[in-house]
């Protein structure tokens, strides 16, 4: 015969396990919507600056995405008594801006242009599946996995600065999606 004790405790631990990792999901709702209205923005601004261009608009853009981001962590940290670092975040989008430049650069070095047309993207893309792992959202890979895949349906249809602005529109919608799936109208079941 089991403890009810010890299976009460039991419970709470799972509830308050699955409270947390429906906090995390909530709590990047915003960060993911403004990355994929910084990428649907993006797509307009490459058609009219084009794709060597693109760091003058996303460096300020990813910038504001961490404020925002870090303000409303704090702001979510104070309700909920969930607190996510920026830091992960900070990482990651420097690293995709560094790696996603010098792939738009190696394209114009070494004279290939589906490498600037498609490395940067690529970037995103695996910048997306860190976050994935680091947060441990399934959603988020899957994500990831369609931005390889939108980029790879581009890539037959389309080159130069369309591709690229096709290829933001996609990431951006996908993102847009993920961030419906965390929303905190859907963890009320």
């Amino acid at each position: 015969m089991q403890d009810p004790l010890v299976a009460e405790l039991a419970y709470r631990e799972a509830v308050a396990a699955r409270d947390r990792v429906r906090g995390i999901q909530r709590a990047i709702t915003l960060p993911l919507r403004l990355l994929a209205a910084a990428d649907l923005a993006g797509a307009i601004v490459v058609l009219i600056i084009g794709r060597f261009h693109l760091l003058a608009y996303f460096a300020p853009a990813y910038v504001a995405v961490l404020v925002v981001s870090g303000w409303w962590y704090r702001r979510y940290a104070a309700e909920h008594g969930l607190l996510l670092p920026v830091r992960p975040w900070v990482l990651i989008l420097v690293a995709t801006l560094a790696v996603g430049a010098s792939m738009s650069r190696l394209g114009v070095a070494l004279d290939k242009p589906w490498v600037s047309d498609f490395g940067p993207c690529l970037t995103v893309a695996a910048g997306t599946a860190l976050t994935a792992c680091w947060l441990r959202s399934h959603r988020l890979a899957l994500t990831a996995i369609a931005m390889v895949a939108s980029t790879a349906l581009v890539s037959l249809a389309a080159e130069g600065d369309l591709a690229v602005a096709l290829q933001l529109t996609a990431f951006g919608v996908l993102l847009w999606h993920a961030s419906l799936a965390t929303s905190e109208h859907e963890d009320r079941a």
